[in-house]
């Protein structure tokens, strides 16, 4: 958020003409910053002219930041810090705060603008700690919203019916395929989808403004109707949401936090990853032809927003039309967006039919170790003898026993224990030939604790078969030298914001980081774009057909050349599968990439990243050293990376 100049900037712009315009009133300023974090707020009011500064931080750690930076430029006297809530704030003699101030100055917003609490502290502010013709920076918010046609985006919603062959299909249980889906937001960088991947139904739509000025309420709940006109014929499938903040009265300064298409300078855009773009699914599907009447229903209450779509011709039930969506099928509270969208994956799908044609036959015992898995349905449809599935989740038993049901697999059982406690009584006291798994796991964050396949395996040798298969056979971590165009911000220093020194605030990051980080974390790495500096390359093999048990350490060192002259700032790593010897399913690159040019990942899984301390300027003469090691009795993988 600290590199985020366009921020620092125009809060800037919008503090100077606050203070000016309270100093034209004949009055002094006192400003209240609620939430100062770094102070860098709070130390613009200062510079700007205020009489009378006073900050809120109720982290203590970060309360304490505060004051090294505020001490470091030199306004630690000109400044009252309170660690506390804003709304634990007294005003009064001998009190937090002597007086109500009169411009109050906050960042209080997320992805869904109201998700922070922003109407409470608002609400708050105004009833208790601000005079009543104060002024407010950002005076006021609007938010919009987009209906859309978008098969991708759906595919992160609606789990579709499961194409095994020519003529065998799964299908989607009703009550799956009726579902409302969750309510939750899904946040993403709407920038990263190609025009070609959605199609707008509406032009953009202004469905709330907040006034935060203290002229007229600020509402908890509230409920909104615009009637528009369908630009396209299509399915509704989702609302694409984003916001501006008007930062001054005036009018004159506002930042966006639009998508590029509907951005009012788009060729100037900032990145954010603070504030991104969300997406909110259609509760009742409505298919629209051009100029067909639509209404597009907003809603929100003091934390979270939701919408509905519906025909402007035909009568709704406000009941029906109003409610907040609340999945009903189970499945879409046991299984993240990312998961609905790698089940509905065809990629994926079609290596796994087509490799479990291969050996599936009127005699194959089968066995998956995945969580939440279709692939048991799959190799239930292809006609196995027996098929077992290991679930423990209560909640998505309750999804595949609707899949069983509705497809009449009656060769398809679930075990609802983990491996380790199968019995063979469990598997009908017969041997396991194959094993599959995708593999997947719920509490998986990082790619290869996946791994978790391998040592399932090992709890059940003893009921398997001698010649059992085991798909996939074999697995690797892969890894490429990127250069990310923002990604790298999220780990950079600051420095210096708008003339401020804040390398305190970067002192306690980087021993946070020390104490807490791992070196290695998780991202979607399609919503950060990034250029191949190398060839990918193979950081370890793993082979599912010999014990994990067995195993020794595994260690591995080599040195990558760069391709491309640039700047190396991350490396990225993924895993792959072999399912077979001409079957392999990767979770990290789709494509095979071209030095210089940007990446495409996988978009239904979370690739690995190790950002540099330090990004370094690469030629093709340099190179990465790169040492890694697995402890198979503590499951532990690490890697270490060097630029030469």
């Amino acid at each position: 958020m600290l590199h985020d100049k366009e921020r620092n900037q125009k809060y800037y712009v919008a503090l100077r003409k606050a203070i000016a315009r309270m100093h034209s009133r004949g009055k002094p300023a006192h400003v209240l910053d609620i939430g100062t974090g770094t102070g860098l707020l709070s130390m613009m009011a200062v510079r700007c002219g205020a009489d009378s500064v006073t900050a809120c931080e109720a982290f203590a750690p970060v309360a304490t930041c505060a004051k090294e930076v505020m001490a470091a430029n030199g306004v630690l006297n000109k400044i009252k810090l309170i660690s506390k809530r804003s709304t634990d704030v007294n005003v009064g003699i001998g009190c937090d705060m002597e007086r109500h101030a009169n411009i109050l100055v906050t960042e209080v917003f997320d992805t869904e603008l109201i998700g922070e609490g922003a109407i409470g502290t608002f609400h708050h502010a105004h009833k208790h700690l601000l005079e009543k013709d104060c002024i407010v920076v950002p005076s006021a918010a609007n938010m919009y919203c987009q209906v859309v046609d978008s098969r991708l985006v759906r595919m992160w919603n609606k789990l579709e019916p499961i194409r095994v062959g020519k003529d065998v299909e799964i299908a989607t249980p009703h009550k799956v395929a009726q579902c409302t889906g969750a309510a939750a937001v899904h946040d993403l960088q709407l920038d990263q989808l190609s025009p070609d991947q959605f199609e707008p139904i509406t032009d953009p739509l202004l469905v709330f403004r907040f006034d935060y000025s203290g002229n007229t309420p600020i509402l908890f709940n509230n409920h909104s109707v615009v009637d528009t006109k369908a630009k396209t014929e299509g399915s509704c499938d989702a609302v694409f949401m984003w916001w501006d903040l008007q930062m001054d009265l005036d009018g004159d300064v506002v930042l966006s936090c639009a998508p590029r298409w509907a951005h009012p300078d788009p060729d100037v855009m900032p990145w954010r990853d603070h504030w991104m773009q969300a997406v909110y699914y259609i509760p009742k599907e409505l298919s629209v032809r051009v100029d067909s009447a639509i209404s597009v229903h907003a809603h929100h209450d003091e934390y979270s927003l939701w919408f509905s779509v519906t025909d402007s011709s035909t009568s709704c039930e406000s009941e029906e039309r109003d409610q907040h969506p609340v999945c009903t099928c189970s499945a879409h509270v046991a299984c993240s967006r990312t998961r609905i969208g790698m089940l509905n994956d065809e990629r994926r799908r079609s290596c796994w039919t087509s490799a479990l044609s291969k050996v599936i036959s009127s005699d194959t015992v089968c066995l998956c170790l995945s969580d939440g898995s279709f692939l048991p349905l799959i190799a239930a449809a292809l006609e196995a003898k027996d098929v077992f599935t290991l679930n423990e989740s209560t909640v998505m038993r309750r999804v595949i026993v609707q899949y069983i049901n509705t497809n009449s697999l009656t060769n398809l059982q679930i075990l609802d224990k983990g491996p380790e406690n199968v019995s063979a009584e469990d598997l009908g006291n017969v041997k396991v030939n194959l094993v599959i798994g995708e593999p997947f796991f719920y509490n998986s964050i990082l790619p290869w604790d996946n791994l978790h396949f391998w040592y399932g395996l090992s709890e059940l040798q003893h009921h398997l078969a001698p010649c059992v298969k085991i798909l996939p056979e074999r697995a690797c971590i892969k890894a490429i030298a990127v250069s990310f165009e923002h990604l790298w911000k999220i780990r950079a220093p600051v420095v210096c914001a708008e003339g401020f020194d804040l390398r305190a605030f970067d002192k306690m990051i980087k021993h946070s980081a020390e104490i807490s980080d791992s070196l290695i974390e998780p991202q979607p790495l399609w919503e950060y774009p990034g250029k191949a500096l190398s060839e990918p390359f193979t950081v370890m093999d793993f082979d599912f057909r010999q014990a994990v048990t067995e195993q020794e350490q595994i260690n591995s060192s080599l040195v990558v050349d760069f391709l491309v002259d640039g700047c190396c700032n991350g490396v990225a790593l993924w895993m792959e599968y072999q399912l077979d010897d001409s079957t392999s399913i990767s979770t990290g690159l789709t494509q095979p990439p071209t030095a210089g040019n940007l990446c495409v990942w996988d978009r239904y899984s979370q690739q690995a990243v190790h950002l540099l301390p330090i990004p370094q300027q690469v030629s093709k003469s340099s190179r990465v050293n790169v040492k890694a090691e697995f402890v198979p009795s503590q499951a532990k993988f690490s890697c270490v990376f060097s630029v030469l």
